[in-house]
């Protein structure tokens, strides 16, 4: 899906997504070659520590602790 499709379908900002993908918070780190529902899944929790006072530093360094507890 697009940049687009996936903020319509999360309710989250393009420019957000945008932010987050450009700092790796999502499994896709290329908007350019579309999302799929696990990045719908990533961005869900990237959103909510968002919007609880983590920063985008802060989930740089606990995203891929979360991916790996996941495999």
């Amino acid at each position: 899906m697009t940049l687009e499709q996936l903020a319509a379908k999360s309710g989250v900002l393009a420019e957000k997504i945008a932010t987050y993908t450009a700092a790796g918070l999502l499994p896709t780190k290329d908007a350019s070659a579309g999302f799929s529902d696990k990045d719908l899944y990533w961005l869900d929790m990237v959103n909510c520590f968002m919007e609880n006072g983590s920063s985008v530093d802060d989930l740089k360094d606990l995203m891929p602790l979360c991916e790996a507890a996941q495999l």
